[in-house]
This record gives C-alpha cells, sequence and structure tokens, in this order.
C-alpha cells in the first residue's frame, strides 16, 4: 500500500509541476538553476526575544523536489519570478525557529520553499498589499469605486499617515483583514467613530484577498491628517 501511495504522491507532484507552475530561477551565489514552481503563501506566528508575537507571511513555491537544483534549501537563497516582464526577487527565509521550507507530502515528493520579497522587487510581490485611502460622498462603496476613486499604494501593514480634503464625504481606508485590526487618529486625535464592512476583493495585481472597508461614521469637510496604526 506504501509503494502505491508513494506513487500517487509522485504523480500528483509531476501534474503540479506539469500543469500548474511557471518557471522560476533559483539561486545560490551566483550560481542558479531553472526550475517549475507552483505559488503558494504560509502563515506563521513567531515570538521574538522580547515576547512580541509576531505575524508572518511568506511568499511560497513550491517546487518538485528532485528538479531543485542545488539540493534542500538553505536560508538566503535568491528566488527570481518574472511577473509582467519584471523580475522580483524572494529571499529564503522564514521566522525564528521555523525552518525555510516544508516537505508537502509524507512522501517529500515536493518541497515548499518560504520566502519574502526583498526590496530590489519592483512589481507587486505576496507579501505587498493593496492599500486604500480617500474620501468619498457616499455611505456605501463597491469595488470599482474603490479602486475610481480613493488613492492606493503597497504595503507590509496597516501603519501609514495620509493628508485626506473632503467636502461633506466619508473618509475610507480599505485594508487587508491578514493586516489586523487597525487604529485610526484623526487630526491627532484617536477616533472609534468607524464602520466596518468585510468582503472578498480581487484587485490588479493579486489574488482574491480579504479586505476591510473601513468608513467614518459621519461625514466630514475639510483637510484632515489621517494616522493609521
Amino acid at each position: 500500500m506504501s509503494d502505491l501511495l508513494a506513487s500517487g504522491a509522485s504523480w500528483l507532484a509531476g501534474q503540479l509541476s506539469a500543469s500548474a507552475s511557471r518557471s522560476v530561477r533559483y539561486y545560490r551565489g551566483a550560481d542558479y538553476g531553472t526550475v517549475n514552481a507552483t505559488i503558494g503563501t504560509s502563515r506563521f506566528e513567531s515570538q521574538g526575544t522580547s515576547g512580541v508575537i509576531e505575524q508572518w507571511e511568506s511568499r511560497d513555491f513550491v517546487i518538485k523536489a528532485g528538479t531543485l537544483p542545488f539540493g534542500e534549501p538553505l536560508r538566503h537563497d535568491k528566488i527570481i519570478d518574472t511577473l509582467n516582464g519584471i523580475d522580483v526577487t524572494y529571499e529564503v527565509t522564514s521566522p525564528r525557529g521555523v525552518p525555510v521550507f516544508h516537505h508537502g507530502d509524507a512522501f517529500r515528493q515536493t518541497v515548499r520553499v518560504h520566502t519574502i520579497a526583498t526590496a530590489e522587487a519592483t512589481q507587486v510581490a505576496a507579501t505587498l498589499r493593496r492599500r486604500f485611502w480617500g474620501s468619498f460622498a457616499a455611505a456605501t462603496i463597491t469595488d470599482a469605486q474603490i479602486v475610481a476613486s480613493l488613492a492606493n499604494d503597497l504595503g507590509g501593514s496597516q501603519a501609514q499617515s495620509r493628508t485626506i480634503t473632503a467636502a461633506t464625504a466619508y473618509i475610507y481606508v480599505v485594508l487587508p483583514t491578514s493586516f489586523g485590526t487597525p487604529t485610526f487618529a484623526v487630526s491627532g486625535l484617536t477616533s472609534s467613530a468607524w464602520e466596518t464592512t468585510t468582503r472578498t476583493i480581487t484587485f490588479s495585481g493579486q489574488s482574491a484577498l480579504s479586505y476591510g472597508i473601513y468608513r467614518s461614521t459621519y461625514p466630514i469637510t475639510g483637510t484632515v491628517t489621517l494616522v493609521v496604526t
């Protein structure tokens, strides 16, 4: 029976590599090999030396074990993925106490390599998410209106400071729920007067994600400084 299961795991690994993967470059130092990888994510919690719990999300490259160019992945290896013609560099790493890779099945046919985007990345990376902010007159907002009416950037956390001008309009902030529950300060004063809606949204350059849509309870007129932590 174990041989049958192992054969099945090997077949599945081959199908994943052939049908649901793309070519990436795997570097160790200056040397590299080209492999097929399927993209995924993993989430971890790690306790630092100060006792603070850190939430950590990796971009995972799932690779058929026999195709790894240098054997088992090592911390600080690099993977370069080409997105829309632009190279994005990911470093093999993981939180304190967590291995940099895990086997994807009991028979070790696939390897899930944990990475984060480096400062060299110039394209939307999985560890960076779309964040939106601005003013909008209506008390509800659609996905298309978020894109058309609010400013946006890429960020790895909810922390930000914005200057927003409104004319009898609500302040909106749209953030991935994976960033946690935000706190808002308006012109220096912490404010709890916010309404929250959560829904799954697919923005350009990233897969469907759960987003929190935060709207000021009351419309405002004027210019405010909004600090999100």
